[in-house]
């Protein structure tokens, strides 16, 4: 939950909370409303399945609604989102896989993964 003054003077705190507020938003309305992205994302998991074979250990950074990396049959899934709404819809829309609400930034894991995923999280980094 984002719990910091919309005020702050700290322009990375300010950048972070714009981003977790769009991302929020972006999750809300994909509930009514997928937008114009379903061929970018069925090209996006065409080309991380040629990569990663089902079964590997995966862990996604930024993964939204966790819809990659289910897609990926990975036996450890595990994804990570600094929206809280995109790990809400993570959580029930995969419920085999481990999603975390958490800035890619702080993220600690004492464990080990075949394939690290960042897809779309440059801009937001």
């Amino acid at each position: 939950m984002n719990t910091a003054s919309p005020f702050t003077s700290d322009p990375a705190v300010r950048y972070q909370q714009t981003r977790i507020e769009h991302w929020d938003d972006i999750a809300r309305r994909s509930d009514h409303w997928r937008g114009w992205g379903g061929y970018y994302h069925r090209r996006l998991t065409e080309v991380y399945r040629f990569w990663v074979a089902p079964g590997q250990r995966v862990l996604e950074l930024g993964c939204g609604q966790g819809d990659l990396l289910a897609a990926l049959q990975p036996s450890v899934g595990v994804g990570v989102d600094f929206s809280s709404e995109m790990i809400t819809r993570a959580r029930q829309r995969h419920s085999t896989l481990r999603f975390s609400q958490v800035d890619a930034h702080t993220f600690e894991i004492d464990e080990t993964f075949d394939v690290i995923i960042l897809s779309d999280l440059i801009n937001d980094a």
